[in-house]
């Protein structure tokens, strides 16, 4: 189970009243939302972790978070005012950040207090727990005092703008930038609504989400990624499926099989209009679980390859064939700039009939289980076919796809890299059982052991089932082949 670390985030605003709110464009090198607009902030250090007071503590995060990646101090010296930001100030932020100077040191050598009017609180949003990293963040507004003015330094974030809240937010519809899903979230909940609204706008839909809402985690306009509880391959339990298009609109991968978690899918769709069809990306059970009762409930079809149908003749009844290049019509483009649409894409290999999907407005590609951001995927003979994926990753990997979202784990705007790294580890792979090859005749089960050393038991027969792909792989290129029925040699 993962980990989820405290953190505190800040709706830096000008004035009362105004709409004009401070945006920091995160590093694209940066794993987690690189290359994404977000909200200054970030987590608590130990000792404001470990404070049992929590909201003081993540006032406290929040003032040092704002004053390391924006320079602006909104703490008070005794007569009330906030002070200026001259060189001294300037040296004490990077002492700061550099960890040479503690933060807490810092306002008491100034004699500095934080009064909690300065920092309204919002609320609370934990990341879901389908995502590897996980952060249960307390959003702040506060305003820039009188005086101050931000700047960004080099590092981690590559620069901050002063930005209409609304402008912002049609940039994102536009698909000039990337915003992370909480500030997307946060800007369509305040509207055209001043920055100071938004403890009073947003503080029902963040205690909803506290209760165990799926939260509305928006990667574009009309495209919602929804985290499901599924029976999948460890390290993940979760299957993401994806509502996406203004109508039509299609519900690709509904994974859940439990009754109460196909009830938290059934009241996200619920809230909008129902889905035009169900398209599966492939047949595995972590990807249909709730397909047949979407389609009962809804009354619509399902789509998927012809391959995948002929898995699921007797569990799953698919209603239209789809081919690779075929296009389905998602309505008129939320930035209002014409059609708009998913292009299929046939990508075998993890399985026969695997499609993924293509979306060339906001560039995003629905990866399936071509490729993850939690771990490598399984391919599984004799409907797995190593050859056939690679085959299939290098073609997604030529898309100009600006985001790859995946069925496990979370969105990633380092497409190419995220790609590479699966290449690169399936060349390790097929070094290493080519070593183990060189020693002479060997059995799968030695091979297994020998690669993947450390597998927890339960996992083995995966890892047999990987061996065996490569094996396979080397046998069509002339590298390998059995040796006699239950060994094989290079």
């Amino acid at each position: 189970m993962s980990t989820i670390t405290p953190a505190a985030s800040v709706m830096l605003t000008r004035d009362p009243g105004s709409r004009s709110i401070y945006a920091i464009l995160r590093g694209s090198q940066l794993r987690f939302f690189g290359g994404f607009w977000a909200f200054p902030g970030g987590k608590l250090t130990e000792t404001e972790a470990a404070d049992t007071d929590a909201l003081p503590a993540r006032r406290l995060a929040a003032c040092r978070e704002l004053f390391e990646e924006t320079g602006v101090l909104v703490a008070r010296t005794p007569d009330g005012q906030f002070p200026r930001i001259d060189d001294e100030m300037s040296r004490c932020r990077k002492a700061i950040l550099d960890e040479h100077l503690a933060f807490e040191q810092f306002l008491a050598q100034r004699s500095l207090t934080i009064r909690p009017g300065d920092f309204a609180c919002v609320g609370e949003i934990t990341t879901p727990a389908f995502a590897q990293l996980r952060y249960a963040t307390t959003f702040f507004v506060a305003h820039l005092p009188n005086g101050q003015e931000a700047t960004i330094w080099p590092g981690e974030l590559e620069r901050g703008e002063w930005l209409d809240s609304a402008d912002l937010l049609g940039r994102w519809r536009r698909s000039e930038v990337l915003l992370t899903p909480p500030s997307a979230m946060s800007l369509m909940g305040l509207g055209d609504r001043p920055i100071g609204d938004a403890p009073a706008l947003l503080g029902p839909l963040f205690e909803n989400l506290a209760r165990g809402a799926i939260h509305p985690i928006l990667f574009a306009p009309d495209v919602q990624l929804i985290p499901l509880k599924t029976v999948a391959l460890p390290p993940s339990n979760y299957t993401n499926a994806y509502l996406v298009g203004s109508g039509p609109r299609y519900l690709i991968d509904p994974g859940c099989h439990e009754p109460a978690e196909q009830q938290r899918l059934f009241d996200v769709i619920d809230a909008g209009q129902p889905p035009t069809a169900i398209v599966l990306t492939h047949h595995h059970p972590d990807h249909i679980g709730a397909a047949e009762a979407c389609a009962r409930r809804y009354r619509i079809p399902i789509w998927a390859h012809a391959r995948t149908a002929e898995k699921l003749a007797s569990l799953v009844d698919v209603q239209r064939f789809l081919n690779d290049g075929d296009r389905l019509d998602l309505g008129p483009s939320p930035a209002h700039a014409g059609p708009w649409r998913l292009e299929a894409l046939f990508t075998p290999g993890h399985a026969s009939g695997h499609l993924a999907f293509f979306e060339p407005f906001y560039r995003l590609l629905f990866a399936g289980d071509m490729i993850s951001t939690l771990s490598s995927m399984v391919i599984a003979p004799p409907d797995g076919h190593l050859g056939d994926y690679l085959k299939s990753l290098r073609r997604l990997r030529e898309l100009p796809a600006r985001l790859l979202l995946p069925s496990h784990g979370n969105v990633s705007a380092r497409l190419i890299e995220v790609i590479d790294a699966a290449l690169a580890h399936r060349v390790k792979r097929e070094t290493q059982l080519l070593e183990a090859l060189g020693s002479g005749p060997i059995g799968i089960d030695e091979l297994t052991q020998q690669m993947y050393r450390g597998t927890p038991e339960p996992l083995m027969r995966f890892a047999r089932a990987q061996v065996l792909a490569g094996l396979l792989k080397l046998q069509a290129e002339g590298r390998a082949h059995p040796a006699d029925a239950e060994r094989w040699q290079a």
